[in-house]
This record gives C-alpha cells, sequence and structure tokens, in this order.
C-alpha cells in the first residue's frame, strides 16, 4: 500500500485523472513541476513555472512530514513555542490551499484531493477518523466503548463518543454527522 502514496505513484494517479476530464488550464504546468520533483524527470513535459515549482515544493515538503510523523503538520497549537517552523510553515500552505480553493487549477485540485496528508476539512476528517476508530472497536469488541480505566485507548474513546451523544441529544451535530452518529448507535449492543 505504502507504493501506492510515493510522490511517482501519486502524481501518475492525478495526471491520469487530469486527462480523463480534458481540462485545458494551466494544469500541465502544475503537473510537470510536481513530475519533476517526484521522478526526477527535469526537463520532460511542458517547462514549469516559479509558482507552479514552488506549490509543488510545498505539496512535497507537506506529504514529507506526513510520511515522516504519520499525521499531517499543524498549523497552531496551545504551546506555540513546542511548534516547529517548517511545521507550522506546512500546515500554513494548507489552509491557504482550502482557503484559495477557486484560485486552484485542476491538477492542483485533483492532486491535492488524493493526496494523503491533506484533507479540505480536517475537522470533520479527524471527526470521520474517531468515529472509524469506535467502529472499529465495536467489530473488535462486539460492544461500543465504555469508560474503561484499565485501557486507556477505550476511555478516550469513550469519552469522545459521550460528547459526540450529548451533542447529538442537544441537535448540535450538522445533519451528516449526526445520521452517521445514529447508524453507527443503532447497530451497536449496548455494553
Amino acid at each position: 500500500m505504502y507504493d501506492e502514496l510515493t510522490p511517482a505513484a501519486l502524481c501518475a494517479r492525478a495526471f491520469a485523472a487530469l486527462q480523463g476530464e480534458g481540462t485545458a488550464d494551466r494544469s500541465l504546468s502544475y503537473w510537470a513541476a510536481d513530475h519533476a520533483l517526484a521522478s526526477g524527470a527535469e526537463g520532460y513535459g511542458p517547462r514549469p513555472g516559479k509558482r507552479a515549482t514552488n506549490w509543488a515544493e510545498a505539496l512535497h515538503r507537506h506529504e514529507d512530514f506526513w510520511r515522516l510523523h504519520g499525521q499531517s503538520p499543524r498549523e497552531n497549537t496551545r504551546n506555540r513555542s513546542a511548534l516547529p517552523s517548517s511545521e507550522r510553515h506546512a500546515g500554513e500552505w494548507a489552509r491557504r490551499q482550502r482557503r484559495y480553493e477557486q484560485n486552484l487549477t485542476r491538477y492542483q485540485v485533483i492532486r491535492l484531493d488524493i493526496s494523503p496528508s491533506f484533507r479540505w476539512d480536517p475537522h470533520e476528517a479527524a471527526w470521520q477518523s474517531r468515529l472509524d476508530e469506535c467502529i472499529q472497536h465495536r467489530i473488535a469488541t462486539g460492544r461500543i466503548p465504555y469508560l474503561n480505566v484499565v485501557d486507556a485507548a477505550e476511555f478516550s474513546l469513550a469519552r469522545w463518543l459521550g460528547r459526540q451523544m450529548r451533542l447529538l441529544q442537544y441537535g448540535a451535530h450538522p445533519a451528516a454527522r449526526a445520521e452517521r452518529l445514529r447508524a453507527f448507535l443503532s447497530d451497536s449492543p449496548t455494553p
């Protein structure tokens, strides 16, 4: 699976998706910059501009951080002095991509869609990840997580699930989240 997440494989997947769409914008310049960095094949295809090269370098730094640390770079934390500037800059770069999505080329959007380190809505992705952990726990144990002081991971999941159930009760969840949470709870035997 890791082979599918190499820069060259991600670039190839994005280019194949772009070709299927037949888009004729500045995308080829961004593909060329990404391809040159991913494969080291300088001079192949259209010559990328400085902006495209800078964008591809920032994307690769973002994904390299993810490969090294197993998480996307953060742009902020409670203890800001503990956040390395390289991580903060990579996190800020991702925020700018989300903010200015309408200005991105089609290749950039496709490439960000398939990037393992980038999420258009990181809060929603984190929420879904926690729900997926609860689902996996239920599959493994046959029950939803409960406040088990012996198992710190289960205890953490149970606290998160309790907060989500309280928000569901108050009607504070967006409709899509509420629906997914109700589906999980309706499929779950009680502890």
